[in-house]
């Protein structure tokens, strides 16, 4: 493809190619040095990743080992998740899938009692943006989300993270179609970026770039996740005397939900506030802070 095309294909028109910390830009909310966002995945998957490979010659294909992890974020792990957050006082951003909201809606109502923000996720975890052909098809799965949050928490929903994340081709423009404020399908920046749609803007806000996810975490054992948490923030908090950094940790329900792994989030958490000048933040008060001050 020639450069032309590329730019097309990556969007260019409307992401910035370059994003640029803006003159403005020396500090957090407060006058803090450091950034910090939890974004816990609320996620339902009807048709759950196998665990393990069915036995030789199955009949029968529901992976009820797989279904149980799910079923154990949604019963115990997002309260876990809660009671964390709690107690270090921290809020953070909910990214919940349609499902969710249908099958386990008085965990999303006690999350937003709790101060956290409630943010879409699209429907169901076993279909993601790309399977779907046309622009009108995402687009009524996504509206399908929408009005089942919605009628949880009453609120319009300001947020948006596609699954994986993977957007499509179709995504932004249904994102600034459907007046969403921020969108976290982008791991590509250090600060946040405007990405202007035919006029209409929306905060890049970022997803785990740089951070990390608990997938990431887990595979290394609690204690080493741990370690590499602390050594991650510790790299950008240095990096943070010369400019402002952040920092995005993902919590999936059915994996930091888990009791180690949730004592591993709430040490993080402890390690971070421990620091003077850290900022902990939802997406849309990074969002809201973006479009104040960035024209």
């Amino acid at each position: 493809m020639e450069p032309a095309d590329l730019a097309k294909a990556y969007q260019w028109h409307y992401r910035p190619q370059t994003p640029r910390r803006p003159d403005w830009f020396k500090a957090w909310p407060g006058g803090a040095r450091m950034g910090v966002n939890i974004i816990v995945l609320h996620e339902w998957e009807s048709n759950p990743s196998m665990a393990r490979p069915m036995p030789a010659g199955a009949h029968h294909h529901l992976d009820y080992l797989a279904l149980g992890a799910r079923e154990y974020g949604a019963r115990h792990g997002i309260w876990r998740i809660l009671d964390v957050l709690d107690r270090r006082q921290v809020k953070a951003t909910v990214i919940c899938s349609g499902l969710v909201a249908e099958l386990w809606p008085d965990s999303v109502h006690e999350a937003q009692a709790r101060g956290h923000e409630l943010a879409t996720h699209h429907w169901d975890q076993s279909r993601h943006p790309p399977v779907f052909k046309t622009k009108e098809e995402e687009g009524e799965y996504l509206q399908r989300a929408l009005d089942a949050l919605e009628r949880v928490t009453g609120q319009k929903t300001l947020g948006y993270m596609s699954q994986g994340p993977r957007p499509t081709p179709n995504t932004l423009e249904l994102v600034a179609e459907k007046g969403f404020v921020w969108t976290a399908d982008y791991s590509d920046s250090d600060v946040p970026y405007m990405i202007d749609v035919n006029g209409k803007k929306v905060v890049s806000v970022g997803y785990v770039m740089p951070g990390h996810t608990d997938n990431e975490m887990f595979a290394l054992g609690a204690a080493a996740g741990l370690q590499q948490m602390k050594d991650v923030f510790d790299a950008l908090y240095e990096e943070s005397a010369h400019h402002p950094m952040k920092l995005c940790y993902v919590a999936h329900v059915h994996i930091s939900g888990r009791p180690a792994m949730a004592k591993l989030l709430e040490r993080f958490l402890e390690h971070a506030a421990s620091h003077e000048g850290v900022w902990f933040y939802r997406c849309i008060d990074l969002a809201n802070y973006w479009l104040e001050h960035e024209r």
